[in-house]
Formats: structure tokens, C-alpha cells, sequence
């Protein structure tokens, strides 16, 4: 399986006050994939979406994830 990312968005509160942010941990080593996975899937055109650092293969091992899959890193659900 390898390492993943923790990836950070930051997304621009409506009204152009304030910045909310959530990180998620990805099952992909690569950064520019990880990135990738989460602009094409969760992502705004206008968030930020940077790696923060790499996590473990134990961790997502411990997180249930498959290759290319994510989850929210604070354990809340992803919302459809």
C-alpha cells in the first residue's frame, strides 16, 4: 500500500468573510495524485487544496482506506 497525504482544503466562507478548512488523510503516495483525488472529488474551484504532510501506511491501514480512497481526518462523515 505505501504512505498517503494528509491533504488540507480551505474553503472561502460565503460572503468572502472567513476561511473554514478540513483536512483529509488519501491513500496515495504521490502528492500531485492525492491533490488530484481530492480537487476531483471533494473540492471547489475556488479552495485551496495543499498536502500537509505524509501519514503512514499503519494509519490507513487503521482507516479502512483502499488505495485511492479518503476520509475526512477528523472522523466526521463525508457528506455526499
Amino acid at each position: 500500500m505505501g504512505l498517503g497525504c494528509l491533504i488540507k482544503v480551505t474553503t472561502p466562507s460565503s460572503g468572502g468573510r472567513g476561511l473554514a478548512t478540513t483536512a483529509y488523510v488519501v491513500s496515495e503516495q504521490d502528492a500531485d495524485r492525492a491533490i488530484n483525488i481530492i480537487k476531483s472529488k471533494i473540492a471547489r474551484l475556488a479552495d485551496e487544496v495543499v498536502v500537509v504532510s505524509r501519514v503512514s501506511e499503519e494509519l490507513l491501514r487503521a482507516l479502512g482506506l483502499a488505495p485511492g480512497d479518503f476520509t475526512r481526518a477528523d472522523g466526521r462523515q463525508l457528506l455526499s
